[in-house]
């Protein structure tokens, strides 16, 4: 990806930059930002650029359209940065750091906020062992569904879940967090039944309703004490 397009990128994920931070977020020296933000000005992009303190880089009119995605798409889009960014290519994250800067500059105001609320509650760890990767199959689409929903408004789950052992129970979750060990997706909730955190594989949920209850979010830490060792967020 070239220069300009990161740059782009990252002036389209907030109002305002200054040349040193565009540096730094792109890991070049100011005056590769400066040449690039020169090329960007002689192909017809509009930028307004304020000196002194609390000055810098803006653009004027992104030409960007508002995108209109529902809750699900959004989470979709999340979830599927999160896969890219799993891969561990260099070359591939450094476009999709960029992608998501001005995907994330597109959504309206309002969702914007509800995203980035959604981001911390994503995390991303290594790839998942050839045997446990051998054992995952295709959650079931209703169960998607409704843990999506139920997600995104913070409601608690009616779960009935499949063990390793093969022991069926009932849950009543409160679904804090997605975990991925790609290719395998885990929820980290709050059994209230049990008065603990517990991991639920998204493929041993045979059947989930939503319930009318809702919960006050609770930092993933508190529920899985080495999260941060083995996870980071989206």
């Amino acid at each position: 990806m070239r220069i300009e397009d990161e740059v782009m990128g990252l002036l389209s994920s907030r109002e305002v930059w200054t040349g040193r931070a565009l540096a730094d977020a792109l890991g070049v020296s100011l005056r590769t930002v400066r040449r690039a933000l020169v090329r960007l000005e002689a192909q017809g992009v509009s930028l307004e650029t304020e000196v002194g303190r609390g000055g810098g880089v803006r653009l004027v009119g992104t030409g960007l359209h508002r995108l209109k995605l529902d809750h699900r798409e959004a989470i979709d889009l999340l979830l599927a940065l999160a896969i890219a960014e799993s891969m561990g290519s260099p070359l591939l994250l450094k476009n999709v750091r960029a992608l998501r800067a001005r995907l994330g500059a597109a959504f309206p105001p309002q969702q914007r906020r509800v995203i980035s609320r959604l981001r911390t509650r994503v995390f991303v760890g290594a790839p998942a062992s050839v045997r446990v990767a051998s054992t995952w199959r295709a959650p079931r689409p209703r169960v998607v569904t409704v843990l999506q929903d139920a997600f995104f408004a913070r409601r608690c789950l009616n779960v009935e879940y499949v063990d390793r052992a093969g022991q069926r129970t009932r849950r009543e979750v409160e679904p804090h967090a997605l975990l991925l060990n790609a290719p395998v997706w885990y929820l980290l909730g709050w059994d209230r039944l049990r008065g603990a955190g517990r991991i639920f594989r998204l493929d041993a949920m045979e059947a989930a309703s939503a319930l009318a209850l809702g919960f006050a979010e609770r930092a993933p830490e508190t529920l899985m004490d080495d999260l941060e060792r083995f996870f980071r967020p989206l």
